[in-house]
């Protein structure tokens, strides 16, 4: 049965009525991660830049962040990218 967190609906595929991902889907998946993080890891350290935690996971741990009725951020209306 789907939950709701911060106005925000969270269930399984299997929940959803989707299938389960194959064996084979989660292989690439971690290979495109590996290859993304060996690709960032090789950057020297003083050339590497941090993005502010507005790019980060912010809507989790955030609780002052005001809300419009069906649960979405009032600070990302359509049309803002």
């Amino acid at each position: 049965m789907a939950e709701y967190y911060k106005g925000r609906r969270v269930s399984s595929r299997e929940e959803d009525g989707l299938p389960p991902i194959s064996e084979e889907k989660i292989a690439q998946a971690r290979a495109s991660f590996a290859a993304f993080n060996a690709h960032r890891d090789a950057v020297p350290e003083d050339q590497r830049i941090h993005l502010s935690s507005r790019f980060g996971d912010d809507d989790f741990g955030d609780d002052e962040v005001p809300r419009n009725p069906d649960g979405t951020r009032k600070d990302r209306s359509e049309g803002h990218g």
